[in-house]
């Protein structure tokens, strides 16, 4: 079977295939329409996955814009903020989408791993599990004659932050699995913060009662840039201008650059603040034992510098935002070889 890791965040979908291909773009769905003038302004190098004007066949003929086209060009954008994210129509969109990107050429069966944030795992992962199990769709890119039919014939849910773990061990086993020890991973998402602990002995041995979600994530910088801005100017930004005003710390506004990086600053290291504290009342006195402590999430990179007081050897893993996604694609091949020694 073709395997595919996929992590469907709030923030961002990550995935990557057998065959190494890796995809990363926003989990925005927006309006689409026609844009004539488009090809006035194309080169031939620009990317699909820049360009992603998607059209599900799935009964009724459906469109959409999705990731950067949505952010760049819809009038109506907007993210799955909702808790019940797997019944949420945006998921099966994101869903199409990455999988016409990654799927194999050649048609074969495709086993999908895929997560869900710790405690949404304990309670949904069946819930999620069956609707990946009944999802069929035609799809194709706006422009392309190929269509794809998009089904799983094999399904693995895995929670988030522990397909990280499995990316940030395999570099160095013999560094990380040292008996007795402790293992922390710090998954810093969208919406939500993960953490999860392994006990290290013949085999990781996952501790529940040192894992568990923070509801605190990426998210609150963007609510705390729309509030700023507003409080600043009175007036309001869309989803895209949050982004840039995130990313850069400016925005140009009436004729004038706005300098939002002190603000964005202290609302960075607060959010900080929120996850250390809770991790440091789970974790106790257990920390004195742990080998490391791995950041990893798309959220990783912008809190990493108030984050690194947590242990003093605290990583911040290489591509952290797609290590969910690695790690999804390791335990599809560890499954891969169980058959194998099964057989």
């Amino acid at each position: 079977m073709f395997k595919i890791g996929l992590d469907l965040g709030y923030g961002y979908v990550k995935g990557i295939n057998e065959a190494g291909k890796a995809v990363v773009f926003p989990s925005l769905v927006g309006n689409a329409y026609e844009r004539p003038l488009k090809s006035l302004f194309e080169n031939n190098q620009e990317k699909v996955i820049d360009n992603m004007h998607l059209v599900l066949m799935n009964g009724e003929r459906y469109e959409c814009f999705v990731g950067e086209l949505a952010k760049r060009e819809s009038r109506n954008v907007s993210y799955a903020f909702d808790q019940d994210k797997i019944n949420h129509p945006n998921t099966r969109v994101l869903i199409a989408a990455s999988c016409l990107l990654l799927f194999p050429e050649d048609k074969r069966p495709v086993h999908l791993v895929t997560g869900l944030p710790l405690e949404q795992y304990i309670h949904k992962k069946e819930e999620f599990r069956e609707m990946l199990k009944g999802y069929k769709t035609l799809a194709c890119f706006k422009g392309d004659e190929k269509v794809t039919v998009i089904k799983f014939d094999k399904i693995t849910i895995f929670p988030q932050a522990a397909g990280a773990v499995y990316c940030a061990i395999m570099d160095d086993l013999h560094k990380y699995l040292v008996k007795g020890s402790y293992l922390g991973l710090v998954d810093i998402g969208f919406r939500t913060t993960d953490f999860i602990v392994f006990l290290v002995e013949d085999q990781l041995i996952l501790r529940e009662d040192l894992s568990g979600t923070i509801d605190a994530g990426i998210s609150s910088l963007y609510n705390a840039a729309d509030k700023l801005f507003t409080q600043k100017t009175g007036s309001k930004l869309d989803v895209p201008e949050i982004m840039r005003l995130i990313s850069e710390g400016r925005i140009f506004f009436r004729g004038k650059l706005l300098d939002f990086t002190e603000e964005l600053r202290n609302v960075k290291a607060e959010t900080a603040r929120i996850i250390k504290d809770r991790l440091k009342a789970v974790w106790g006195n257990k920390l004195d034992f742990f080998n490391t402590v791995f950041l990893a999430g798309g959220g990783a990179k912008d809190l990493q510098a108030f984050l690194t007081d947590i242990y003093e050897n605290t990583i911040l893993l290489r591509e952290p935002q797609l290590a969910n996604a690695r790690g999804f694609l390791k335990v599809a091949e560890l499954e891969e070889k169980k058959v194998k020694v099964a057989k």
